[in-house]
């Protein structure tokens, strides 16, 4: 065969941007290209619908090498071939046996560490709080108890108990020392973060000069134990509350300046605090803005700790990442798996060190089994099916993924910048400035999902109003308490070592009252210095299709009532006619679980009117053509009015003929851009209307 040094794509002609925008223009015959291709996102980024070198110039390769500063690109300098990322499973159940058992299924399962999430009263909290259901921690025996049957050595422990960090630590490191374990050895994050968990509760169990006396005594005892992060900066917060990745940005990075000036204060060396601090961020569903995070998170850490003086290997921020409470939904929780899957996808993309897939079915309670085999399996599948690891940053040199992390660096900076203005993250928490600003982006989503401008699928999109769900799961609250007063009643009163931990506060002396079997609670009374508890007004959780639920629930208490609502879809004349606009109509009402009676088309007022009467419907919506509108709508609103009509809504805009349609009885008008919400709330709320 003859050998030609010709490359293939040598025969295709050459074209640049400006051909390409015209030959795009050309098509959209007359439309807006940008309003038409160019998107807005909520960080207030614009998406192109095409990206080339101007947009990111690569020469000189400015995002730096893989496993180096800015660490853009990730820890390391090659992919993990093999040795993955950690697979975090989340724990939240609250009866002990059914814990005990899901943690040796996680583990048999291939997961390398556990996150513990403690009950309300381990966080020091009021039982009825926001943080309220969660692992019990009563005293170090009943953690003892929950981790009997696992190796610590071998096995990583996460341990949140919001603000009261330092008292379940020390009864974490009173297990360890009970098994005669070396503290050092082992792979530990005890995730102190009293500004996160007061954004999260409002509230903490002490003052905010007591939490950081007692994160600093943390990360003190905690240092020079490489496998031990004390400190976590946890996003979470803010992210459930309705953040777009610049605001979570900001935060992460005002949390840990703040924390940072805490320990350095205190005479931590610089290297040494910054080897007690790690990230955890969630992940929501929106996969190149959520791998750039991650990848922005990285290189705005890297910049914040050499200004500070931090040598290459200390810039580095260890970084979990979770997939996201907000954007999983109740209804059709199926769904959830994709997001899931997602979500995971672009932190094992973004380079994250420890993963967690909390399960897909988790708005109904604790994840059942299913729930969380899915959920680490979907991890060990990302790592040895798909084989992400093998690559160091497969998404860097893309000039979108490159243009977008260079957009929210920018932009998370300027929001960082704007809280240190402020005084820093607990004066900004104070004043009301991040959850301000969280707030307005929170409320910008709400009207976009509002609108199905933000599809958010199975709930506003694609709904089925028959879907049977999952049944909630609720703990048995007798056998709860009685566990819990088992646990308390086991307790030591330990006077001794709770005196001598009022006068020190020091973590050793927590652990040795934690050894003689003090209760969670008294360590916590013991450690505080009787100064009135933090509280501030708490972030709360902005799930982005709660509004959808609530609508969802209300139609099945009308159902449950005898009051269903039913919608007529008065189709005018042939399918093709009609079809566009009953399609939409029929997503519309079946988002807030209105069912629909279809038809195939009517060709005059008197059988669309017959079959209204036939239906037992007393809503209807027209579907037809605008030249149909102009003719039937006029004589056909009457009609139905006449026959029992409370509601005759159109689909479509009126344009200029809206007056002439409501005087002849229209009484709404549902259209691409409304606000779905508020349309379908009225019908559901309105009385009489079946």
């Amino acid at each position: 065969m003859e050998q030609s040094d010709s490359k293939p794509q040598g025969s295709f002609a050459q074209a640049d941007v400006q051909q390409w925008r015209a030959t795009v223009e050309k098509g959209l015959r007359g439309a807006d290209f940008d309003k038409k291709l160019v998107t807005q996102t909520l960080e207030g980024i614009t998406v192109q619908p095409l990206y080339t070198e101007a947009d990111f110039p690569a020469a000189g390769d400015p995002s730096g090498f893989a496993g180096a500063p800015p660490y853009r690109r990730g820890p390391l300098a090659v992919g993990r071939h093999g040795a993955r990322w950690n697979l975090r499973t989340r724990h939240e159940q609250s009866d002990v046996a059914a814990l005990k058992r899901e943690i040796q299924e996680d583990l048999g399962r291939g997961a390398n560490s556990l996150w513990l999430r403690l009950d309300a009263e381990a966080r020091g909290l009021p039982a009825d709080s926001s943080g309220a259901s969660g692992v019990p921690c009563a005293s170090a025996a009943q953690l003892g108890e929950i981790l009997a049957e696992v190796p610590l050595e071998r096995v990583g422990i996460s341990l949140d108990a919001g603000g009261n960090a330092l008292a379940a630590a020390a009864c974490l490191l009173a297990v360890a020392q009970r098994r005669e374990l070396d503290p050092s050895q082992l792979d530990l994050w005890l995730n102190a973060d009293p500004l996160g968990a007061l954004a999260r509760d409002g509230a903490l169990p002490h003052s905010l000069e007591d939490a950081q006396r007692q994160l600093v005594s943390l990360a003190h005892a905690c240092s020079g134990r490489p496998a031990t992060r004390a400190i976590t900066i946890s996003v979470a917060p803010y992210h459930d509350a309705g953040a777009s990745a610049v605001e979570e940005l900001g935060c992460a990075l005002a949390t840990g300046v703040e924390y940072l000036r805490w320990l350095t204060q205190s005479g931590l060396s610089l290297s040494d605090a910054l080897s007690q601090l790690a990230f955890s961020v969630s992940v929501g569903p929106d996969f190149f803005m959520e791998l750039a995070k991650l990848r922005a998170l990285r290189q705005c850490w890297s910049a914040v700790t050499a200004h500070c003086g931090a040598e290459a290997a200390d810039q580095n921020a260890l970084i979990h990442a979770s997939t996201s409470d907000r954007s999983t939904t109740r209804r059709d929780p199926w769904v959830n798996l994709l997001r899931e899957t997602t979500e995971a996808f672009s932190a094992a993309l973004g380079a994250a060190d420890a993963i967690t897939t909390a399960g897909f079915d988790r708005q109904s309670g604790a994840p059942g089994p299913l729930a969380r085999r899915i959920a680490t399996n979907t991890q060990t599948i990302l790592n040895e099916e798909a084989h992400v690891t093998r690559v160091a940053d497969p998404a860097g040199g893309s000039y979108y993924v490159e243009s977008l992390t260079d957009q929210l660096v920018n932009a998370g900076w300027a929001f960082f910048q704007s809280i240190e203005a402020e005084g820093g993250m607990a004066a900004a928490l104070a004043k009301g400035t991040v959850s301000g600003a969280i707030a307005e982006v929170a409320e910008r989503r709400r009207r976009e999902v509002a609108k199905r401008k933000r599809a958010i699928t199975g709930l506003s999109e694609f709904a089925n109003p028959d879907e049977d769900g999952l049944t909630p799961r609720t703990a048995d609250a007798t056998a709860l308490e009685t566990q819990r007063k088992a646990a308390l009643a086991a307790t030591q009163e330990a006077s001794a070592e709770l005196s001598a931990l009022g006068e020190s506060r020091s973590l050793e002396a927590a652990i040795a009252a934690a050894a003689a079997g003090a209760s969670l609670s008294a360590i916590t009374a013991a450690l505080s210095s009787g100064a009135e508890p933090a509280r501030t007004e708490p972030l709360g959780m902005r799930r982005h299709g709660a509004d959808f639920e609530r609508l969802r629930d209300l139609s099945e208490q009308a159902e449950a009532r005898g009051e269903p609502k039913l919608v007529f879809s008065c189709n005018l004349g042939s399918i093709p006619e009609h079809k566009a606009r009953a399609q939409y109509a029929l997503g519309f009402f079946n988002a807030g679980g209105i069912r629909v009676t279809d038809n195939d088309g009517f060709a005059d007022v008197a059988a669309a009117v017959a079959a209204f009467r036939e239906s037992g419907a007393s809503l209807t919506v027209i579907c037809g053509s605008d030249p149909q509108y102009a003719e039937w709508v006029e004589r056909l609103a009457p009609e139905l009015t006449a026959a029992g009509a409370t509601r005759i809504i159109l689909a479509g805009r009126p344009g200029d003929a809206e007056a002439r349609y409501r005087e002849a009885g229209v009484t709404d008008f549902i259209y691409m851009g409304i606000d779905v919400v508020q349309i379908l709330d009225s019908l559901l709320t309105a009385k009489g209307a079946a």
